[in-house]
Order: structure tokens, then C-alpha cells, then sequence
């Protein structure tokens, strides 16, 4: 498709037996017993962009690194945003060969890559859209593959006009332009303004959205969730 402002770049993971699945439901009853809210973030001012690449994959497992409990800063390769940025292109490259940047890779396969850097204890699958707020509840930041629809370029403004910050527009009858890998890194099931329950969303855009990030709704992503979510256990840098 042309004209986009960004490319994509999330492809459907093969089926795999051995994928193992995050034990949510030994977490559950401690999810209750916690607040009804989970906020974590990048940085401010840390904000890599992909630009015209499809290696969301790779950018966006660089953003859940970095949102993730290790401080990275120390890791020379996040040092700044262009490190990141280089960093993300090379996990991108080492995951599936391909030179040109455009093809797109598979989400199970850079964190199979991660895990043989030693950057990633293991991986996990989560697959339920309790099982992802479970996890954000419990454990950390969850990276999430969704069919992207044009409208999804956009602003909701009606949820933003009411509530403030910036709301994914999800209208699934506008074009399907592909698919996308982003990193749930909040989640907000009682909303003290009266908006509906979030998501809090890492892209890796740049400053699109509220300066890189945004709100989806969680009856959006109850929507959206087709495909393949996955989180991981991090080594202490």
C-alpha cells in the first residue's frame, strides 16, 4: 500500500508445540489483590522510530527491553536513541536475513534471537486478553502483534476531546494495512475520569501519537487480538 505514513511489518507465527505459555492463572489471584492499574515506561525522551522500515518486530522487542525491569541504559547499545535504533535493525537482521528491511518478521523468532544473545532468560506466550492484563498486572510489559487498519493511523478524538491524551481510532471497516508490533507497557482497569478501560501502548513511530505513545481500549484490543502476544524474563545487565 502507498501513501501510508509508516510501514508495518508483523508476520502470524508458525505454530509451534514447543511454545510454552505464561502460567497466568497461578497469577490471578494475586492480580486481584493488587491495584487495578500498571504504568511503566521508556523515557520521556527516548523515542526510536522504525521510519519507513517493516522491522517493527525488532524496534518494538527493543521497546519492551527497554520497559522492562533491567536498567538498559547501562547496555552500550541503548545508550542513546540511535544506538537503539541500530540495535533494533540488527535484531531485526540476525532474526530473518533480510537485507532490505521491508519483509517483516515473525515476534516468537526475535525473542528465540534474544534468548541466544543471552539478553532474555526464556519467553512466553500470552495469548488471552486476561491473560495479557494478568501479565501487566503481575509480571511487566507485554508485546502485542495486531491487524492495523488505516483508521489506527488516527486519533479517536472523541475519547481524547472528553478524557485527553491519545486514543487509537480503531473502525474496522477501513482498509487493513497490515500488521503490527506494539508493546502494551500500562493498563488502567478503573479509570478515575470515567473513560473506558486501556491499554497504554509503546510504538515505535518516533513522537507519533502523545509523544510515542497512546491509549487503546481494551474492548478495541479484545477486537484486535488475533494473533500473537509474548512476553520475557530478562538477566540483570
Amino acid at each position: 500500500m502507498s501513501g501510508l505514513p509508516y510501514r508495518l511489518g508483523a508476520k502470524r507465527d508458525r505454530p509451534d508445540p514447543r511454545d510454552r505459555l505464561l502460567d497466568v492463572t497461578a497469577r490471578a489471584p494475586q492480580a486481584a489483590l493488587l491495584d487495578r492499574k500498571f504504568y511503566t515506561m521508556v523515557g520521556p525522551d527516548f523515542r526510536i522510530n522504525q521510519g519507513n522500515e517493516g522491522t517493527c518486530v525488532g524496534h518494538g522487542d527493543t521497546n519492551l527491553l527497554m520497559a522492562g525491569a533491567s536498567e538498559h541504559r547501562l547496555y552500550p547499545d541503548f545508550a542513546t536513541e540511535e544506538s537503539a535504533h541500530q540495535f533494533a535493525r540488527r535484531l531485526y537482521f540476525e532474526t530473518t536475513g533480510d537485507s532490505t528491511y521491508q519483509q517483516g518478521a515473525y515476534p516468537r523468532d526475535a525473542c528465540a534471537k534474544l534468548k541466544e544473545w543471552g539478553l532474555i532468560d526464556s519467553y512466553w506466550s500470552v495469548p488471552q486478553v486476561d491473560d495479557v492484563i494478568t501479565t501487566l498486572l503481575t509480571f511487566g510489559p507485554v508485546g502485542l502483534a495486531l491487524p492495523w487498519y488505516v483508521s489506527m493511523y488516527d486519533d479517536h478524538r472523541t475519547l481524547s476531546k472528553v478524557h485527553g491524551n491519545w486514543w487509537i481510532k480503531v473502525n474496522m471497516e477501513s482498509e487493513l494495512a497490515g500488521y503490527h508490533w506494539i508493546v502494551a507497557t500500562g493498563v488502567d482497569l478503573d479509570p478515575d475520569d470515567g473513560a473506558p478501560p486501556w491499554l497504554r501502548i509503546q510504538n515505535s513511530w518516533g513522537t507519533w501519537g502523545a509523544n510515542g505513545t497512546a491509549r487503546l481500549t481494551i474492548e478495541n484490543f479484545r477486537r484486535l487480538n488475533i494473533w500473537d502476544n509474548w512476553t520475557f524474563a530478562e538477566k540483570p545487565f
